[in-house]
């Protein structure tokens, strides 16, 4: 019996890229939801050193750019669990 370990260290660095490239677009999805500048309750922009909640909103180009994301996340979610179920092919 051969092992090929050439294979089994391609399909770890797939993984591990493919894992990475996941995360780094959620992250970006979120960092997209999170943009504008925070106000505080007198309505004046506040400083980023300052911790208050957010209360501006959220560009709709940003949300966009987050929506897709996102999606792209649950489309590579969605092609593992199709790759490694075999009743789906």
């Amino acid at each position: 019996m051969d092992i090929d370990f050439g294979a089994i260290g391609t399909v770890a660095g797939v993984g591990f890229v493919a894992a990475v490239g996941v995360v780094l677009l959620y992250t970006l999805g979120l960092r997209l939801l999170g943009t504008g500048q925070p106000a505080d309750v007198g309505g004046e922009h506040t400083q980023y050193a300052e911790e208050t909640p957010r209360s501006g909103s959220t560009p709709r180009m940003a949300s966009l750019g987050a929506g897709v994301c996102f999606a792209l996340c649950g489309a590579a979610v969605l092609y593992g669990i199709w790759l490694t179920i075999p009743q789906f092919h």
